[in-house]
């Protein structure tokens, strides 16, 4: 087998540790290379080990690390964030590469267009392997990121898979619609569902491109909400600390015989204290609402674990609708009004995207297994378990994590002590826990996936 350059180097450096064998005749005969190979690679190694690190980068673990760190470098830096090849090189040089490694300009740009070419190719090659045999389910979340240009993203939601992400001034329905003609196909793809925010276009492209339901992305409806509201009682707060904190300075500077001052001053102080613990009340039911809508856009709830039908969803969120109502009359007024009016319009859209998961949960689970005992023993305590352990796992608030791992801990105990659970072979026990664990992900209710592509 003929060696690489580096790697006859690499025998050499070797034998030179052996300090007692360390001659050009004995590390000829050592590695098997001729004396005047052995002799140019000596020359060459003298000059590049001119730091402490130098003889690291002549070993096989350090010129694989040496590589994977240059190309890390210039992938994410240069390729990801647009770093220009000029700026890599001083970097480079600055860790004293240069002896070991090409790291000049052209070396840089060259390498930074194999990676460029090389995630291309992969994409492609990508796409032809990932096309469905037959109608695959599929859950998308579409919408805007941006570095340059807007990017237009749609994004298989429980996968990760990107279908679609391209530079485009225009974010309108038309060049959405065009964006998805080259993957987009109903006889391969079923889209159950689309989350989005409330863009026009991309509800659109759910309900007439997609042929789907329009499930609106909580997290932005969440947030239309806190912005107004949880503004308004923080800076009304803030406003009355810095009130309270120069009364309190003023209280210090009088003196005992000025009773007066110091009665009216005291009396100021009560008022305020009084009005922060009313700021402090809203607060707490304004965190409790939106804690609570949080806990409730599920397919189960999370008390009972039983399903989460689309009137029992609905009542719930319209409850804690009407106490934001009450809160926006004295916080935020017009705006807070309008966001809630607008997070009222999407209560029912919210429920039909639980409906379209559990449509979609009972149309696979018919194709896996038709006996009844089987079916509800999936539904009503397999499911649950898993879906809940998918949330603890995603969330990293500490009181809705904990809330989900109380769940997932209630649910499971409900499934071990199942006389299914306790009677079924344990290959077909992993064959419904494999399936569960890929069902319970399908279900979406934000597109934050794409959020995090904002940059990249």
């Amino acid at each position: 087998m003929n060696l690489t350059i580096r790697e006859r180097c690499q025998k050499v450096a070797s034998r030179l540790k052996n300090k007692s064998a360390a001659t050009i005749e004995s590390i000829a005969r050592a590695t098997g290379l001729s004396k005047s190979s052995v002799h140019r690679h000596l020359q060459a190694i003298a000059a590049r080990n001119q730091y402490s690190e130098s003889e690291f980068w002549e070993t096989k673990t350090g010129s694989d690390w040496l590589k994977l760190m240059v190309i890390g470098v210039v992938y994410y830096f240069g390729v990801k964030e647009g770093i220009g090849c000029e700026k890599l090189s001083e970097f480079l040089s600055g860790l004293r590469l240069g002896e070991h490694v090409g790291i000049s300009p052209s070396a840089i740009r060259s390498l930074k267009n194999q990676l460029k070419q090389g995630i291309i190719n992969y994409s492609e090659a990508l796409s032809e392997k990932c096309q469905p045999q037959a109608q695959t389910g599929i859950c998308v979340g579409g919408d805007e990121t941006f570095f340059d240009l807007p990017v237009l993203v749609m994004m298989e939601l429980a996968t990760g898979f990107i279908f679609t992400e391209v530079k485009c001034e225009n974010r309108s329905y038309q060049t959405w619609y065009q964006q998805i003609q080259h993957w987009w196909t109903p006889n391969r793809w079923q889209c159950h569902f689309m989350v989005s925010d409330s863009a026009p276009g991309l509800i659109k492209l759910a309900l007439s491109g997609l042929n789907c339901v329009s499930v609106p992305d909580l997290f932005h409806a969440l947030r239309g909400i806190a912005r107004p509201i949880g503004s308004a009682i923080g800076q009304q707060t803030v406003r009355l600390h810095k009130k309270l904190a120069t009364l309190q300075e003023q209280m210090l500077k009088t003196t005992f015989e000025d009773k007066d001052k110091q009665q009216i001053l005291q009396e100021s102080i009560a008022l305020i204290n009084l009005e922060l613990q009313v700021k402090e009340q809203a607060q707490q039911k304004y965190n409790k609402a939106l804690h609570t809508i949080t806990l409730a856009v599920h397919p189960f709830d999370i008390d009972t674990h039983q399903w989460q039908l689309k009137s029992t969803l609905s009542s719930c969120l319209n409850t804690h609708e009407t106490e934001l109502s009450t809160l926006a009359l004295t916080y935020g007024t017009d705006k807070a009004t309008k966001a809630i009016d607008t997070f009222r319009t999407q209560i029912p859209f919210l429920a039909q995207g639980i409906h379209a998961w559990w449509q979609w949960v009972t149309q696979a689970l018919a194709s896996q297994t038709d006996v009844i005992e089987i079916q509800d023993w999936v539904l009503c305590y397999l499911l649950p378990w898993f879906y809940w352990q998918q949330q603890a796992d995603k969330t990293r608030h500490p009181e809705l994590k904990q809330r989900y791992l109380q769940a997932e801990s209630q649910s499971q105990e409900l499934f071990n002590e199942h006389p299914i659970t306790q009677q079924m072979h344990e290959a077909k026990l992993q064959h419904w826990l494999v399936w569960a664990q890929w069902i319970c992900s399908k279900y979406q209710r934000t597109s934050s996936a794409i959020e995090g592509r904002n940059g990249c």
